[in-house]
């Protein structure tokens, strides 16, 4: 198989607390499954008033969108 090129941007997403609305929600480290569907829930932590969320996506994370040719 080749390899082909291509140029992309970068989009950082973050997750502003809920409950403060001040502060990143980080990934700690942990999950958990939820059986039987296998979707995997993250556990978050906001930077500024600690409280605990998961999600089912890791914050902060990326995107990769296609760059248009001008």
């Amino acid at each position: 198989m080749s390899e082909t090129h291509s140029m992309v941007r970068v989009k950082r997403i973050d997750y502003i607390c809920d409950h403060c609305n001040e502060g990143l929600m980080t990934y700690t480290g942990s999950w958990w499954e939820i059986h039987p569907s296998g979707v995997r829930m993250h556990y978050h932590r906001c930077e500024v008033c600690r409280v605990q969320v998961a999600f089912e996506r890791v914050y902060p994370s990326t995107e990769f969108m296609p760059e248009v040719p001008q």
